[in-house]
């Protein structure tokens, strides 16, 4: 079983190889970009759904991809924050597929910035729901944020 600590793990470890190049926001901005994300997300899943809305439709917008994007921005947060006080238990996923909740996890992020959450590791309980949510989509985790990591490692290390 994949926990929360192997999924902050590939993003670390792709954090490390692109660190010369594609440098690490601080926290409040990886949740900022990770709160876009969601909703960017939020959008390509209403192309999909309403395609008969008036839409700009000049460029692709894949689900998929923009929620990947979400989970490597939270994870790219936690990296940043004291984790050793966590024990194996705070790294098991709690939310699965049958209590995903999109909304839950946006508010939650925007209560992470303004300084609003309630529990003691919100960015971990954050990416905790959004796997939840990727399961939901039929979506493994792992593979979402391995996928991510290589796209933005083939886009920046080629430029070094």
């Amino acid at each position: 079983m994949t926990t929360l600590a192997d999924l902050v793990e590939i993003v670390r470890e792709s954090r490390e190889r692109t660190d010369s190049v594609f440098p690490l926001p601080d926290v409040d901005s990886c949740i900022d970009y990770a709160i876009t994300e969601a909703g960017e997300y939020l959008d390509a899943v209403l192309r999909e759904k309403r395609d008969t809305d008036k839409r700009n439709r000049d460029k692709a917008h894949d689900a998929r991809k923009e929620w990947a994007q979400t989970g490597y921005m939270i994870a790219s947060a936690i990296i940043q924050k004291p984790t050793d006080h966590l024990d194996a238990l705070d790294w098991q996923p709690y939310f699965d597929a049958t209590i995903a909740d999109f909304y839950a996890l946006v508010r939650l992020m925007c209560d992470i910035r303004t300084n609003n959450a309630e529990s003691e590791n919100p960015e971990v309980d954050a990416l905790d729901m959004w796997q939840a949510q990727a399961l939901y989509s039929g979506w493994n985790p792992a593979d979402l944020l391995r996928e991510t990591c290589a796209a933005f490692e083939a886009k920046h290390l080629q430029v070094a």
